[in-house]
């Protein structure tokens, strides 16, 4: 009987790690970025249908920090892990129309784990290594997603301005509305 509840106390500190805490209301991060995401959906019903909301709200939510400060830094990690994912899934795309190769075959199917390797490798070796899964993310919806009536530059293209968006709109509305107290005490501390 001791075993089982060990078991539990661990999975429910492993589910939450909020100890035995009263509910909050929502802070100003939660606030902000339920703002991006609404600015993010707004502006992409005035944008052709080629355009994904899906990957700029995704983009904004990612980017939305607790600082500006961190903010920038996550923008950053996701433009520099959309670019390499973009252009990876574009080479793909390229390849699969020049071998004549077919979605969800052995050997596209090798061909994708093979750029995944390779994504994730330079990633770590040369770029920001917390952007590795975010690029093989991308990678993969530009290589096995639906790209609708777009060529592969076009698609490749999309996704990264879709980010763009969603990165761009996350730094305004965090510039924008007040600083929460964290950060009003990193600025006093600089």
């Amino acid at each position: 009987m001791i075993a089982i509840n060990d078991f539990f106390k661990k999975f429910r500190s492993a589910w939450s790690d909020h100890r035995r805490e009263p509910i909050r209301f929502p802070g100003l991060r939660i606030i902000k970025t339920s703002l991006a995401v609404f600015l993010v959906l707004m502006l992409y019903l005035l944008l052709p249908e080629t355009s994904n909301a899906t990957t700029a709200a995704i983009a904004a939510i990612i980017a939305m920090r607790g600082s500006i400060k961190d903010s920038y830094v996550a923008a950053f990690i996701r433009l520099q892990s959309t670019l390499i994912g973009a252009v990876f899934g574009l080479i793909i795309l390229q390849l699969k129309e020049v071998t004549k190769l077919e979605y969800n075959t052995l050997p596209y199917n090798l061909l994708l784990s093979i750029f995944v390797l390779l994504l994730i490798w330079i990633s770590v070796s040369f770029l920001r290594s917390d952007g590795a899964v975010l690029g093989s993310v991308v990678l993969l919806i530009i290589a096995i997603g639906p790209i609708l009536d777009m060529t592969p530059l076009q698609a490749a293209v999309t996704r990264f301005l879709d980010t763009l968006v969603g990165v761009v709109i996350a730094l305004l509305v965090n510039s924008v509305l007040p600083l929460s107290s964290l950060e009003e005490e990193e600025d006093k501390d600089a």
